[in-house]
């Protein structure tokens, strides 16, 4: 088997393996920087998401406030009753249920 001698600079070997260390600091850096980016995001959503929860939470605070003030343990979803629409009943409706047989025969 042939055998030969490789001569490398010392400085240069030195030079390429901080260069080597810079490039990989580099990336490494980028990547905890998308990460750190993509937690605050995160968090920014989350606290979105409990603010959202919050604010449902205090508005059935509140309506739980007001029914407990009437005595009617029903909410009403019409105020006043002159602005209720009237049932609507179709005349085929009331007409099957009159002509419905019982099952007592």
């Amino acid at each position: 088997m042939p055998t030969f001698d490789i001569t490398i600079d010392i400085y240069i070997l030195l030079l390429m393996m901080l260069g080597s260390s810079l490039v990989g600091f580099m990336g490494r850096s980028r990547q905890l920087a998308k990460k750190d980016r993509r937690i605050a995001e995160l968090e920014r959503e989350m606290i979105q998401a409990h603010a959202e929860v919050l604010s449902t939470q205090r508005d059935y605070c509140e309506l739980e406030s007001k029914v407990k003030e009437e005595t009617s343990p029903v909410i009403a979803m019409i105020k006043n009753k002159n602005e209720e629409p009237p049932p609507k009943t179709t005349e085929r409706t009331s007409r099957v249920r009159k002509d419905r047989a019982t099952g007592s025969d």
